[in-house]
């Protein structure tokens, strides 16, 4: 059946590159223009992005590989979470950590703590423990107006949570929405319901102030497999357990904003809970963040910023008694001034100062966890980044300076060549990165101090638009990480985290994209080999050195979506993972044995009608039930998450705008 599959899988890739170049008439490929009329991928194309520059540019020029995902890409795929998006971009995975908890992986590497920022509306999600996020069933998909993702480091700009890649989601309530919008999802099995979401957002923007609300609550499992049992879990008093009826994946989220004449204030809530056959996990997240934007002239904006964070994440405990045996608080206040400098329509200049401290808290009784007394430690930055728009390239130079309290310092620069010349665009970018030692990674060293992660990561770019409706674009990538943060666990007094050597990895992500009045498609595919010169061998597996644990080496993602009227369009996702291995059971000498996975394709459809801001679609997700497990990423005595079967889903959602 799997040779069957991919094979047809290699065909259908094939016949859809051929007919949509067919598509392309050859008279309107000899009378191409640069300046033809704006067409749905040129409105895509140009579309302003700001994220990781201090002045917004069209996504082929920003100094950064950066993918955009639309509101409407995400309503035609039918997403039922982030996960569902995530898959669809080049470089991107998901990956199990602990107790059912899942986490992001990128260009072949777990890159769960710290090493994706993740933002949704300006607020960093990432907790303040460990700087991890929870993905599945988690954020309010629905309410998404896009997505900015940069796939390559962000340090320069964001600090030190974004050594590989930012995150950047924007709601409809924050952005275009002016009215009220509800929406709700539901998601059955044959045997169990996968998922009931839903919420409300509520916005009003005049010309000077505006406001929003938002709630998203939800109810989901992690998957439904009868009779499971975690062969490197069990210690011969586990029983087989239906993992519809004791797993729950249950996000909540409330969003709070207010805007006037430059103020900004913005309040968020971000809850979960995951539980698996044994344990509990739960995240309960406060932040508060106001600003000002000071127009000191024509030319310069000054922003100072403060930001509070409060946290209990990762609490967790056993299900049985419901007793917990993490339970902590963290908090942080952050202190931020930057200035935004046009100083002519060619040049720009972004600076400024951070300050925050970071603090833990045990809230168990005896305050034993961190010693009997808080944690604490505090770290300041320094960056600047300028860029010029030449004629031969645009030109960006930045860097940044941060020291830790407890961790020392870290210096990196960033450098980026961009242009697009007509049709033609290219990159080349140049950056060092970090990831900045959290509470808990300082907090449980294994062998003294834990210094921050530090990467060098070399990029290049090269597209090019065929047609008004047609772009191919390649890229490859070098990653190379030293002090890679690490948790060991040797045995029950001997755990915690420390800086192993080297690690990182290589590849290339090819994009092709057809939008047509009627019809669009987006085909992509990444490879990412892990460096063979890596130390960290909690990541490694014995039958390749090229492979990370739980990492597939290849994907492909093809993307189709049809117009059958102005109200009816169809939607086909296939999502093509190569080889992965995991480990998944005890050897004969008792120690964690990693098998090969086989290779899946996912194939997703889905239906919407829109009619008078009324949304209803209906879709089945992994139509050839391949039901793919989601491997721990390292070996750390977890077997793969099952994967869930086939899943029909059914949307609505309605929006009222408030008249002008």
């Amino acid at each position: 059946m799997n040779r069957w599959l991919l094979r047809a899988s290699a065909l259908l890739f094939a016949f859809l590159f051929i007919q949509s170049v067919h598509a392309q008439e050859l008279d309107s490929l000899l009378k191409l223009s640069a300046y033809t009329a704006e067409s749905d991928l040129q409105k895509q194309l140009n579309q302003a992005a700001k994220v990781g520059v201090g002045k917004a540019m069209a996504t082929r020029e920003t100094p950064g590989i950066l993918s955009v995902i639309a509101a409407e890409d995400i309503r035609k795929m039918g997403a039922r979470d982030i996960t569902d998006v995530l898959r669809t971009i080049p470089g991107f995975d998901i990956g199990q950590d602990v107790q059912f908890v899942s986490g992001i992986s990128f260009r072949g590497n777990w890159a769960n703590e710290g090493k994706v920022l993740f933002l949704l509306d300006g607020q960093q999600i990432n907790d303040l423990l460990y700087q991890t996020v929870p993905l599945i069933n988690n954020f309010p998909v629905d309410a998404i107006e896009k997505i900015e993702i940069i796939r390559g480091p962000g340090s320069a700009v964001y600090g030190g949570s974004a050594e590989y890649a930012v995150v950047n989601i924007i709601t409809k309530q924050a952005s275009s929405l002016n009215g009220v919008m509800a929406y709700g999802v539901g998601g059955f099995h044959s045997s169990a319901v996968g998922r009931t979401n839903g919420g409300v957002m509520l916005s009003q923007k005049t010309e000077n102030v505006s406001w929003d609300l938002g709630f998203f609550q939800g109810k989901g499992i992690v998957s439904d497999q009868k009779n499971y049992i975690d062969q490197l879990q069990d210690d011969g008093t586990y029983t087989p357990a239906d993992l519809a009826k004791v797993t729950s994946a249950d996000p909540m989220n409330v969003n709070i904003g207010v805007s006037a004449y430059g103020l900004k204030v913005r309040g968020m809530y971000n809850g979960y809970k995951t539980t698996d056959p044994i344990n509990f996990t739960k995240y309960d997240n406060y932040s508060a963040d106001v600003k000002y934007d000071f127009k000191a002239t024509d030319k310069l904006t000054i922003t100072p910023q403060f930001v509070y964070m409060n946290q209990i994440p990762w609490a967790w405990g056993t299900v049985s008694d419901g007793g917990y045996a993490l339970r902590a608080r963290a908090t942080r206040s952050l202190i931020n001034l930057t200035t935004n400098y046009n100083v002519s329509r060619k040049i720009n200049i972004v600076g400024g100062a951070v300050y925050f401290a970071d603090k833990g808290s045990d809230l168990l009784p005896g305050n034993t966890y961190f010693g009997g007394s808080d944690f604490k430690m505090d770290n300041y930055a320094i960056f600047a980044q300028g860029l010029l728009k030449h004629r031969l390239a645009n030109i960006t130079i930045g860097a940044r300076y941060e020291k830790n309290s407890l961790a020392g310092d870290a210096f990196v620069p960033r450098l980026a060549l961009t242009k697009k010349i007509e049709n033609f665009h290219f990159k080349l970018l140049y950056s060092q990165a970090f990831r900045s030692p959290a509470i808990e990674n300082q907090h449980r060293t294994l062998a003294g101090k834990v210094v921050p992660e530090k990467s060098n990561v070399g990029e290049i770019e090269l597209g090019y638009q065929f047609t008004p409706e047609m772009l191919f674009s390649i890229n490859a990538f070098l990653l190379n990480t030293q002090n890679v943060i690490i948790y060991q666990f040797i045995d029950n007094s001997n755990e915690g985290y420390q800086n192993f050597s080297k690690s990182g990895s290589s590849g290339i992500e090819l994009v092709y994209s057809l939008r047509k009045k009627s019809w669009n498609m987006n085909l992509n595919y990444s490879f990412a080999q892990a460096n063979s010169n890596s130390t960290v061998t909690t990541y490694m597996v014995p039958q390749t050195n090229a492979q990370f644990a739980g990492m597939p080496a290849s994907k492909g993602v093809a993307v189709v979506n049809y117009s059958l009227t102005k109200k009816l369009s169809w939607n086909a996702t296939m999502i093509y993972s190569g080889k992965r291995y995991a480990y998944t059971q005890y050897d004969t000498n008792g120690d964690p044995e990693a098998v090969a996975l086989d290779p899946y394709v996912l194939l997703n459809t889905f239906l919407n009608y829109e009619t008078g801001g009324i949304v209803i679609g209906v879709g089945a997700y992994d139509l050839f039930n391949q039901k793919p497990v989601i491997p721990q990423a390292y070996n750390g005595n977890y077997a793969p998450i099952p994967g869930r079967s086939t899943e029909f889903v059914v949307k609505i959602s309605y929006q009222l705008d408030f008249k002008k």
